[in-house]
């Protein structure tokens, strides 16, 4: 098997983004902000509909809107927050997908990492992203492929050393038959250090 290099630097949206899109997918993100917003409205119905103006209504409300606080700033301020603050998502990355592994290099990072570490692979259009742990991950933007036969020798890597991780919905569509895009590689984004 051939080894698969890509060279790339995260963009502050692309980063934002990829993370957003993680998030939405996270089945404990999205129970915990569909029980704030309960939360949120029983108190509000239990006040206003009811006329119950009891303890319990009011830290129902309370509780509902602290949690939609907390889940608003871990999806959108938290994100670019750790873009901004942590040097390694400006530098660039050197990534080479082999059978062995998946060798990391930047100015800080140089490892090898195993495929075993990996529980999960989910995509989109502009990402995938490599599951390891409780919310960590690893981000390859498509943009990174120097070609179709490139990213194709990736997905084909990915399917068989995580065949039980893999969610694609590309791949589902591939198969129900739909045509896909033409490969046009996406423009470089400018370093704007």
């Amino acid at each position: 098997m051939e080894t698969i290099s890509l060279r790339f630097r995260y963009t502050e949206e692309e980063y934002i983004a990829a993370i957003r899109f993680y998030l939405t997918g996270s089945k404990g993100f999205l129970i915990r902000l569909v029980l704030s917003s309960i939360c949120v409205t029983a108190g509000i119905f239990l006040v206003s509909l009811l006329n119950l103006d009891s303890v319990f209504s009011f830290l129902l409300t309370f509780i509902g809107v602290v949690l939609l606080l907390i889940w608003s700033l871990l999806f959108f301020v938290v994100p670019r927050q750790r873009f901004r603050r942590d040097p390694k998502f400006r530098d660039e990355y050197s990534l080479q997908f082999s059978d062995d592994g998946i060798q990391f290099k930047t100015a800080q990072i140089d490892a090898l990492v195993q495929w075993s570490l990996y529980s999960r692979v989910i995509e989109n259009e502009r990402f995938y992203i490599l599951v390891y742990g409780e919310n960590m991950i690893s981000v390859i933007p498509r943009r990174a492929f120097a070609s179709a036969q490139q990213e194709a020798a990736f997905d084909e890597l990915l399917k068989r050393k995580l065949p039980a991780c893999f969610d694609s919905k590309r791949l589902s569509a591939r198969k129900s038959g739909e045509t896909e895009r033409p490969y046009v590689p996406p423009i470089e984004p400018p370093d704007w250090r």
